[in-house]
């Protein structure tokens, strides 16, 4: 069972009375049309996306999404982009404002520590739009925040680790702990568990580099200690810290890719792909046409008309099928999918995402 949940794919065209008009005169409805298209052709020769990420473009995870989105939106749409990696959150207000300063537009930050500095340089470029992906308010007209409802997904994690455990104990990985993003990431997996079971044991612990491997193996480690048998994270490249230590183990835990699961096969649950690069391409291609605005906007089961985070163990299964049965997977299409289809907002608080069993 493979659903695709994403949202809004956009197309842009130009119409074709401008080849049709080749030769003869035109009458007012054609020089509306040629002068509409000149002018769109004008605003997207003006479109110069550029992207800033936190790490390394090729650390396999968050970082290298955000890579890859930006290539796919320079091939399919045949515009110059440019990027920076390792950005510390010391420079990079100047790089957002040197970005701004020389015409870029959109300008993106891949992750959501770049939302108050991308808020600030907004009042200075007013004219140039802003994304955050992951943000968390979006509080000036050009300023967009972007992201999976973590809410949907989180919840997903947490109902099935609470289904499949056998000791009654599961752990989450993390970083970034009281940013809003991990708020109802976190919060929203221990609710899912404790929906399925109130009894089950919820262990979180943050640490403070989502790319440290040794970090990450000694969380890990903890964790197993503890009982837990089904291990969550959300890491970048500390995740392989995460992984060897469940492989090690018998641990259940999450991937990130299909190379994860060729890793472990026994230990991956799943792996969650939120195809950036087709919301890249969306959020270009609007940006072209002039009609994004500020704010906030999420993605999840309640948008099943475009593609966006989709569970992949493989070409054939959502879900480890050592774990995941047909009839499990169809309770959590009733119990998780259709759910947050009928009511797709939540929120949770840093006090229901606090580190500690709970």
């Amino acid at each position: 069972m493979k659903k695709k949940i994403f949202a809004l794919i956009f197309a842009i065209g130009i119409t074709g009375s401008m080849l049709s008009g080749c030769g003869r005169n035109l009458d007012s409805s054609d020089t509306e049309t040629a002068q509409t298209a000149t002018e769109e052709k004008e605003l997207s020769s003006d479109i110069k996306p550029a992207l800033l990420l936190s790490g390394s473009s090729n650390d396999h995870s968050w970082n290298q999404f955000g890579y890859e989105a930006l290539m796919r939106v320079k091939e399919e749409l045949g515009i110059e982009v440019t990027y920076s990696e390792n950005v510390t959150t010391t420079d990079q207000l100047q790089a957002i404002r040197d970005y701004a300063s020389k015409g870029h537009n959109p300008i993106i930050g891949h992750g959501g520590q770049f939302e108050d500095d991308m808020i600030k340089v907004s009042e200075e470029f007013p004219d140039t739009q802003f994304y955050v992906i992951c943000g968390g308010t979006g509080a000036k007209p050009n300023v967009l925040s972007v992201d999976n409802a973590p809410w949907q997904y989180g919840y997903a994690y947490g109902w099935m680790s609470a289904k499949i455990t056998k000791t009654g104990k599961i752990g989450f990985i993390t970083g970034m702990e009281g940013v809003s993003v991990m708020n109802n990431l976190v919060g929203s997996w221990r609710d899912g568990a404790k929906t399925v079971n109130p009894e089950v044991e919820t262990s979180v612990v943050y640490i403070s580099d989502m790319g440290d491997v040794a970090k990450a193996r000694e969380a890990a480690l903890s964790l197993q200690a503890a009982g837990c048998d089904v291990i969550m994270h959300e890491l970048n490249a500390g995740m392989q810290g995460v992984i060897d230590v469940c492989k090690e183990s018998g641990i259940c835990v999450l991937g990130r890719s299909e190379a994860d699961k060729e890793y472990a096969p026994d230990q991956i649950l799943t792996y969650t792909e939120y195809n950036w690069d087709t919301k890249y391409v969306d959020l270009v291609k609007r940006t072209m046409n002039g009609d994004l605005q500020g704010g906030t906007y999420f993605y999840g089961f309640h948008t099943p008309e475009g593609s966006g985070f989709q569970f992949h163990y493989d070409e054939n299964q959502e879900w480890n099928p050592r774990f995941v049965s047909e009839e499990l997977l169809g309770e959590f299409q009733t119990e998780v999918v259709d759910m947050f289809v009928k009511e797709p907002e939540r929120s949770y608080t840093v006090e229901d995402a606090a580190a500690g069993t709970k």
